[in-house]
């Protein structure tokens, strides 16, 4: 499976004029309804490892580390990165963690993005933090902020994904999202963006988004504030 992924990717940046290559966050995904059925391949080739969560992150560290190879060998300066999860770790289940209470791409998609960024495996790395300020078991400066940390030792940059998709809808546990258009939660986290200096950017999530009606007044605001 490695192979192969690995394989499209090469016959991407080999054959299409790409400035970069950006994995999404599903990795290893698994609900009591779509279970992954991977018991007989980890009997197999799980010797050695503890459980069978580490044996599929060390599949999934692989997968990274083989991609990234792959592109810098073959266009060096294609990027490569890669938008999780916005929760590495909770602090509950790992010292090193985030103060968040909020699903972890290591727990949930055995995917260690923090070990990624340290090993240089990245140009950038993008994660999802699709939660407003308010948002207790996943705050939006708590996030960005630990991010920030983990990347200011390294050389790979950080670009924040925001939830332009949440803004304008209604939302009992998110209501911020909705007062005044959305502009003030989105104020708030673009300032936070602009003013720590390991974040290097913001990504909207998603462009057709900017067309929706619920959007527009935060849309506005987000021309005005860049278009200067």
């Amino acid at each position: 499976m490695r192979d192969w992924i690995t394989s499209i990717v090469a016959e991407v940046v080999e054959n299409y004029p790409v400035d970069g290559v950006q994995f999404d966050d599903y990795f290893y995904t698994e609900s009591p309804g779509s279970a992954l059925n991977d018991s007989q391949t980890f009997r197999r080739y799980g010797q050695g490892f503890a459980s069978k969560a580490d044996w599929r992150r060390d599949n999934t560290q692989r997968l990274i580390a083989q991609v990234s190879r792959t592109i810098k060998k073959l266009k060096p300066e294609v990027e490569f990165g890669v938008s999780p999860a916005g929760v590495w770790r909770n602090r509950s289940h790992d010292p090193a963690g985030s103060d968040t209470r909020g699903a972890a791409a290591y727990d949930e998609s055995y995917a260690d993005t923090r070990r990624w960024v340290q090993q240089g495996l990245l140009d950038y790395i993008a994660p999802q933090l699709y939660w407003p300020f308010a948002r207790d078991a996943a705050r939006y400066d708590v996030l960005a902020k630990w991010w920030a940390d983990v990347v200011k030792s390294t050389n790979t940059r950080l670009y924040i994904g925001v939830a332009l998709y949440k803004v304008g809808e209604p939302s009992r546990k998110e209501p911020d999202w909705t007062v005044k258009g959305g502009v003030p939660e989105l104020k708030k986290q673009l300032d936070l963006n602009e003013t720590e200096p390991y974040i290097n950017g913001t990504i909207l999530f998603r462009e057709d988004y900017l067309n929706q009606p619920q959007t527009q007044e935060a849309v506005t605001y987000i021309r005005n504030r860049w278009g200067r």
